[in-house]
């Protein structure tokens, strides 16, 4: 079907009512918390009941498979799945038969789920109204994205330059950077306008809407010279024609690669504040939150003024996400402005019929300007807002309060799904899924899914949970002997242990060099001589209402140029095909493999098998030198022997006897 034609023949406009014999929206989302004990291991679902239900239906996944697999069904409101195993994460469907309502729910649980410790690339593109007046914040949202498992890379643009010269700037990153997954967009960079669609429903809102995701679908072509609408819409952004720089797709033309969001103050002049300010105040804010700095209430708020609206449900998105974030009992219904102005909220979601400025029965663009914004994460939805490059607009509101909201996106026509953010997953990966969910992975899918208009407002590498921080890193280096890294540890109480990490660049990707430490020194002997830049991070095994995860808190850095020891065993190797030493060895957490090659060029790779060859550990990377040095963590393996096997371009090129303790 095309849209342009379902969307003539709606007649139903957003501000109306529907009688329905759902009595809520919350009849819509099951209400997903999960229980979990490590041994034997199980994860035990358990929800709010949606009246007249028959059965409910259980279905598991892993994180990143496209398809269910049944479990079973039961007519109670629990389920207890025994095949799982400890330290593992599994994502889980629930859905009724029957019933008031036709309601699904998701929650990804974990049994003391592994820590992220790295998230991938970041491309960070800042607007160069930004580049000097908002330097130390700018400065400091890097460092707080390093810390956090990003590597970034950074470029500035002016205004003026065109939305195809900066995708393309991303596109070479992109292809020539290794595991680039995200685009961080710092103010008003070219907006790319696409398509021909009114989410909303009105025909005066028919033409193109802003589609930041055209900045993160990296292997298709997007035209201009099909879609021809210059009278539909009342807003002059909206029209497009042939050749005017707006883009022709209302569907990307292909997947979305990298998780993109925006934070943007322009064109609100409500505020009485410059976009400048609003930056830094915004960049401050965050850096807070990230700090584990900034009070955060484990609540969220509904205030819902459709209802169930003909079975959309808008709300459901509150109702069917919040739960295994904060837990059903922290949620509540009221009013979203004067609730938010007096307490805080973590989660906050609010729907009624809108306009660009205002969201009927939640508030008005000029409510954010008096009233302060006690959430962190919002959640909105109603007509013309959801267009958000237009002057004064309510999506983009709570981001420019000195309160500390820090995202929004426009969530109903399609839906969101944020279930992953409870076992550490970013804002982002939840924007990119969303986006994505094109194949009914998750349902309801919602009125225009899939479609350009999908977008995050604010910093896409927010989490749920954070921890605060160690301190006064510092770096004692001794000439062919190493370093020794020293710190002061957090002062949150249930820090369990702290991880170190290495990098060659402040920016890079710091490779984990340690297993968990429960004290506060680590020596690192071993790598290839130069400056080098040292990370902590302290880890908790953090409780949430979907289990148990090992969550970490951002790192603290320092950086030395050190020199290291050669193991005895490998001096005259230099013109040997290759050499490869392992040591310790025996060991019973980390293992130093170091090589030498007769080349310096080609894919390596580096596995760790057992004696009936199954692997247990592998690894990747590209050979850019004729020597290497690689620490694996072994820690979790049985004790035993075991052989590395190192091999170059896929072939076989060295084969060394290993004992773990």
């Amino acid at each position: 079907m095309t849209f342009k034609n379902y969307l003539i023949a709606l007649t139903i406009l957003l501000y109306s009512s529907f009688s329905t014999k759902a009595q809520t929206a919350a009849d819509y989302g099951i209400q997903l918390e999960a229980l979990v004990q490590t041994a034997p291991p199980k994860i035990s679902l358990n929800w709010k009941k949606i009246s007249g239900t028959t059965q409910y239906n259980i279905q598991r996944k892993t994180k990143f498979a496209s398809f269910w697999t049944t479990l079973g069904t039961t007519v109670d409101t629990f389920y207890t799945d025994l095949s799982v195993v400890s330290d593992s994460a599994y994502e889980y469907k629930v859905f009724n038969t029957g019933g008031i309502a036709a309601a699904a729910g998701y929650i990804y649980a974990g049994i003391n789920a592994p820590a992220i410790h790295n998230r991938g690339t970041l491309i960070l593109v800042v607007d160069t109204l930004f580049r000097d007046s908002c330097a130390v914040e700018i400065n400091n949202l890097m460092k707080d994205l390093s810390a956090d498992g990003w590597a970034i890379v950074r470029f500035n643009v002016p205004r003026s330059t065109p939305d195809s010269i900066i995708r393309k700037q991303i596109k070479q990153y992109y292809t020539s950077l290794p595991d680039v997954q995200s685009v961080l967009i710092l103010g008003h960079i070219a907006v790319p306008y696409s398509g021909e669609l009114n989410p909303d429903a009105h025909p005066d809102h028919l033409g193109a809407w802003p589609a930041d995701m055209f900045y993160g679908e990296m292997n298709d072509v997007w035209t201009d010279a099909i879609v021809n609408n210059a009278t539909s819409a009342s807003r002059a952004q909206n029209k497009n024609i042939p050749g005017d720089g707006k883009w022709d797709q209302t569907i990307p033309p292909s997947a979305i690669e990298l998780q993109v969001s925006r934070i943007d103050f322009a064109n609100m002049p409500l505020f009485a504040k410059s976009e400048v300010n609003m930056m830094k105040n915004y960049l401050y804010k965050a850096h807070k939150y990230k700090m584990d700095s900034l009070y955060v209430s484990r609540k969220g708020l509904v205030d819902d003024n459709f209802g169930a609206f003909s079975g959309e449900a808008f709300a459901a998105n509150a109702w069917r996400n919040f739960p295994q974030l904060i837990g059903r009992d922290n949620i509540k219904a009221a009013d979203f402005m004067t609730t938010l102005n007096d307490s805080a909220y973590q989660w906050a979601f609010g729907c009624g019929g809108g306009s660009y400025s205002s969201c009927g029965g939640v508030g008005t663009t000029t409510d954010f300007t008096t009233k302060k914004q006690k959430g962190i994460f919002t959640v909105l939805f109603g007509s013309y807002f959801g267009d958000w490059d237009s002057q004064n607009n309510f999506l983009r509101a709570p981001l420019c309060c000195s309160e500390p909201a820090l995202s929004s996106c426009w969530a109903g026509r399609p839906n969101w799904f944020f279930h992953h953010m409870a076992l550490g997953e970013n804002i982002g990966y939840s924007a990119q899924i969303t986006q994505n969910n094109i194949g009914g992975t998750y349902t309801p899918l919602g009125y225009m899914y899939g479609a350009v208009h999908i977008a995050l407002m604010g910093d896409l590498s927010l989490r749920s949970d954070y921890i605060k921080p160690a301190k006064n890193i510092s770096i004692s280096p001794i000439a062919k002997k190493g370093a020794t890294i020293t710190w002061t540890a957090s002062t949150d109480p249930t820090v369990i242990g702290y991880y170190v990490y290495r990098a060659d660049s402040l920016y890079g990707k710091y490779t984990k060099l340690s297993g968990l430490i429960a004290g506060t020194t680590f020596k690192d002997t071993v790598g290839k001589d130069g400056l080098k830049f040292y990370m902590v991070r302290p880890s908790k095994l953090q409780t949430t209402p979907s289990g148990t995860y090992y969550n970490l808190g951002l790192g603290i850095t320092d950086s030395a140029t050190v020199s290291y020891p050669i193991p005895s065993s490998i001096a005259n190797i230099k013109d040997a095909t290759i050499q490869l030493i392992c040591f310790p060895n025996p060991t019973n957490e980390i293992l130093n493999i170091y090589g030498h090659l007769n080349t310096n060029k080609g894919i390596l790779t580096i596995r760790i098998v057992d004696i009936l060859g199954k692997v247990q550990v592998q690894s990747t990377q590209e050979l850019k030198q004729n020597e290497f040095t690689v620490s694996e963590n072994i820690g979790n393996l049985s004790a035993g022997n075991y052989f590395v096997q190192v091999s170059l371009n896929n072939k076989m090129m060295g084969v060394q006897k290993i004992s773990k303790l």
